[in-house]
This record gives C-alpha cells, structure tokens and sequence, in this order.
C-alpha cells in the first residue's frame, strides 16, 4: 500500500513578497513522524512539502499520479483550508479511488464539519501517528474502521465519530521523523530566528503543556504532558547532525528546557558528545524558567536563539490571558540572555480581549524597553482549539478561513479581521502593528547591533529595509486617509 503525505502551499503566503521572504518554511514534524512509524511497518511512504518546494498544483497533481497512492493525508491547519479544498478537489479528478484524510488542529477541532463538506473521506483528531498507522493496516487487510479509535468518518451518510485514542505515553517509542523523504536543502534559511545558509529542522523533547494560556490552542492536539528522555534527544541530534548535515535544530516544544535541573541536564549531554562544535539549537521558553546558570549553560552548549512569549506589555492584561507570569520576570529574562551572549527574540500580542490602544502602546513601549534583537508582533488570533475561540466562536466573521492568521492582509486598511476587541476596529489594529514594527527596527542601535552580529545576512536587510518603506509608506497612507476623512466630517457638520 502507498501512502503520500502533503503540507500544502498557503495560497495566503503567495499573495505577499514579503511573506514569501520572511516566512520561510519550517519542516513538518508532525507528517515527518506519520511517515517514520508508516516507514517503520513497512508501507510505502512519500511526503510532499508544497509549501517548502513552492511546486505548483499541477506539478503536484503529476507527482500524485506518478506515485499512485493508496491514500492521500493532508496536515490542516485552518488557514490553509481554501488550499486544500482546491488540492483535494483536484485529486479527486485524477483518482476517485485514493482515500483522503486529513488530520492537525483544524480537523480535530472540527471533524463534522470537515466530512460534511466533503474535504476528506477520513478525519484523523488529534496525535496521529498510530491512528494512522491503524488506519493503514486495516485498510491494506480490508477490514473495517469500526472501533478504530482516533478517527472520525462517513458510512453510508452517516458520519461517524469514533472514541479518542489514549495519548503516546512513551514518546521515545517512535521512530525517528522520516526527514530523508525531504530536499534538505529547502530548509537552509530562517530569518526570523536568525538562521542563514544552515540546514535547520525542528526537533521535540516533549508535547504538551502544564500552563494554559487562553489563546493557546496546543491542548487540542496533545492532551497531556510526556516528556522525553534528554540524552534520546541529544542522540537524536547527533544521528541526523552526521547522517543529514543537519546543524540546526529548533525545539518545538511548548517550551524547553523545562526548568534550570533539565537545561543544564540536557546542556551537559550536549558536551559530553562535543556537539556544540557541530550544531546549533534554538528553543522557546518562558520569561520565569530561566536562571543565569542556565543561560550561561546554554551558550556554552550551542544555544543560538531564545524565543520568549512575553505577549503583553500590562500586567493586567497579562493576568486575564492566564501567562502565569510577570513583566519583571521578563525584564530579568532578557537581561541575563543578553548577558550571556545569546539571541533573543520577543514574541507579542496587539489586540487580546480587553485591550485597549492604550495597552498596545504599552505594549511596543515594552518591547523597545526589553531591547530584543529579533521581534515579532501578531494580532490577537482566537485560534480553533483555544479557549479564546471558544469564548468568541459566535461573534467571529468566518467569511475567509486564510484570516485565521494573525498577520492577515496586513498591509491593507480596510476589511475586517477575524476578531477584534470592543472599541477598536480591525484599521487600528493594523495600524498599530505596522508601527510596531517600524518604530522597534528603525533605531540605529538595532540597525548595526542587527549588523555587527550578522543576525540577518545582506540580502535580507535589503528586503527588510523594503518591508519597512512599505510599512511606513501605509503608516502614512492611513494617517492620511484618516485625516481626510475627520475633515470632511467636520465640514459636513
């Protein structure tokens, strides 16, 4: 039996220069495991990255016939719905035999919804390596899905879903993620964790999380906390650093290390084998799990980059989003990080329930404050899973599914968003990430700090520079509109 597993493009991205340069693709670690555990019982896997080889849908459709799969499975994710609408209908036409399934948060979180469009002849919810598997035996032996946990599908009109399968306990007991199905190469550049010309690919060393952030959605998939053993995941590194030429690893983690007793656990592995000469690794983690013992650890053992989710800028507004954490913790996290020498990155939110422009200001003040060198400022997403969406689902304007991203249309003035909160509207809102952006990058202090420590390459501050004409081109634009609008209701009154 053959099976093809296909990321998609994002039709989203394509619409964007800008998207297309500083997005860059991340390896799918999720279909990189399907495909390990189909590989590993002896099926005959292929895995396709549209998004990474940028093919078009016809290029893509001539691969799927030559490679004649059983079954197709697709990794959705709610913006990129429209695109797989468009891959699957396009399937279809060459193959009304190959068996459709689709898996990741958004068929989780709406499976009913998923089969009654006809999307897909099998959803797979949640964790979806043994469903998959399962799900691939059976088929091959001709035997029915009744009582295939994990699943949900139609029968004769009905669709029926099935009971939840219990989690992986024993995280270690999978294969290792199938990356030699991939171009390796496709996965040398990510500039926004100051990644140039390496092979770089996510690696994890748990799933799930103790915290639970109201806009996170990580509980729909990974139901419960496992964690793995560390000196599997330093082998792990070692295995695909010296077989792949990878060098570049970034955890995938809700966050890691765990606290400072695994870091440094972990840092120590990474020594032993005197991997830090071979390999780099960035992480996100929280403002409250590191200490400065750690952070020096870190470096010593190849850190390169720490992403921190601060979110906010208002301790208030940081309380009622449940972070468990404070505005001092990061002050002292990104001061110690900066001391010990290792990249920062600080990841923010404009727009959460009960901002106002007064907390989004807040917000960027802080950010300058804590003088990152990387940032990234996302709308408020109330993303499928999360408990914000559920507080919100009613009121959300479902029109567009490619809105479910938090840097939707970003250069337009006008529209709508998905979500935006009481008293003030999606321009605003747009506007006030654009100025973000702008007023943090163009100081001259991050300008050559940027420079001096080759956190971006040439090309890249060429482009970036570009991005940042144009953000203070629509800055003006919509200052502009706004003024003459105001004026024209002055004259009229």
């Amino acid at each position: 039996m053959k099976i093809l597993l296909i990321n998609p493009s994002s039709s989203l991205i394509n619409k964007s220069w800008a998207y297309k340069r500083f997005f860059t693709p991340i390896a799918p670690l999720g279909l990189a495991y399907i495909a390990g555990v189909l590989e590993k019982h002896k099926f005959n896997v292929d895995l396709i990255d549209q998004f990474a080889t940028k093919i078009t849908d016809q290029e893509l459709f001539e691969r799927v016939k030559s490679f004649a799969p059983d079954i197709v499975g697709f990794s959705a994710l709610t913006p990129t719905v429209p695109d797989i609408e468009r891959l699957v209908a396009g399937i279809r036409k060459l193959n009304k035999r190959i068996t459709v399934v689709l898996g990741n948060i958004h068929s989780t979180c709406f499976p009913e919804e998923v089969l009654k469009e006809n999307l897909a002849d099998v959803v797979v919810r949640g964790e979806g390596e043994l469903s998959m598997l399962e799900l691939c035996q059976r088929m091959d032996q001709g035997l029915s899905w009744e009582n295939l946990s994990g699943i949900s599908f139609k029968s004769e009109g009905r669709i029926i879903h099935n009971l939840d399968r219990e989690v992986i306990e024993d995280l270690d007991s999978l294969p290792l993620p199938a990356w030699h199905l991939l171009n390796l190469d496709n996965y040398r550049e990510v500039p926004l964790a100051a990644i140039n010309n390496s092979r770089a690919f996510p690696i994890a060393a748990s799933r799930g999380c103790t915290y639970r952030c109201y806009y996170c959605s990580q509980d729909k998939i990974y139901k419960k906390v496992r964690l793995r053993n560390l000196k599997k995941v330093v082998d792990e590194m070692e295995f695909f650093n010296s077989n792949l030429g990878i060098n570049f690893f970034g955890f995938s983690d809700a966050f890691f290390p765990f606290d400072e007793e695994s870091g440094l656990e972990f840092c120590s592995l990474i020594m032993d084998k005197g991997l830090e000469k071979r390999l780099k690794w960035c992480t996100e983690t929280r403002v409250d799990k590191v200490t400065s013992v750690l952070l020096k650890a870190m470096k010593k053992a190849g850190a390169h980059l720490i992403m921190y989710g601060v979110e906010v800028g208002n301790q208030k507004v940081l309380n009622s989003v449940m972070k468990d954490a404070s505005l001092e913790q990061a002050r002292f996290a990104f001061k110690e990080t900066r001391r010990a020498k290792i990249l920062s990155q600080g990841l923010f939110i404009l727009g959460l329930p009960g901002e106002t422009v007064k907390t989004c200001n807040e917000t960027i003040k802080f950010a300058k404050e804590l003088d990152c060198d990387i940032v990234k400022f996302n709308l408020a997403m109330p993303y499928p899973g999360s408990q914000f969406f559920e507080d919100y689902k009613n009121l959300l304007k479902w029109q567009n599914k490619e809105k479910f991203t938090s840097w939707h249309d970003w250069l337009n003035i006008q529209g709508d968003l998905i979500y935006t909160p009481e008293g003030i509207d999606g321009d605003t809102l747009r506007r006030l990430q654009r100025r973000a952006m702008f007023e943090f990058y163009v100081r001259p202090r991050v300008i050559f700090r940027n420079i001096l420590k080759r956190t971006v390459t040439f090309k890249n501050i060429f482009f970036g520079g570009v991005w940042l004409l144009c953000l203070l081109y629509f800055e003006v634009k919509a200052n502009l509109i706004s003024f003459m609008t105001g004026r024209k209701k002055r004259l009229q009154g």
